[in-house]
């Protein structure tokens, strides 16, 4: 929509190991502090179907990030935008405290 300065890229299998679309769980890391990560920490893990992934063109707005083949932002922000690649509402307890965090913002 280009809220954020970002692509869209379709994930490339580069072995077996990895195969599209991406679905499954996997650890999610904090790479940018934010609202939406507020009490979370590193390595929990998130429930993934996607055969597409998102670069941000900035940093800043790269709010998570997941190892899969390649690392690819999962989480992104700008402003009061917020986007993330994962299935919070099948990721358990983790995934509940993104949704509890993106209400309170």
């Amino acid at each position: 929509l280009g809220w954020i300065e970002a692509r869209s890229i379709k994930f490339q299998p580069d072995s077996s190991k990895f195969k599209v679309p991406h679905m499954g769980w996997n650890k999610v890391n904090i790479n940018t502090p934010s609202n939406l990560t507020k009490d979370l920490q590193d390595n929990l893990r998130y429930y993934f179907v996607h055969s597409f992934y998102v670069k941000v063109d900035h940093e800043k707005h790269s709010l998570m990030k997941t190892q899969y083949g390649i690392t690819f932002d999962s989480a992104i922000g700008f402003e009061n935008i917020y986007g993330v690649q994962f299935h919070p509402e099948k990721s358990h307890m983790f995934g509940m405290k993104i949704l509890k965090n993106f209400s309170e913002i």
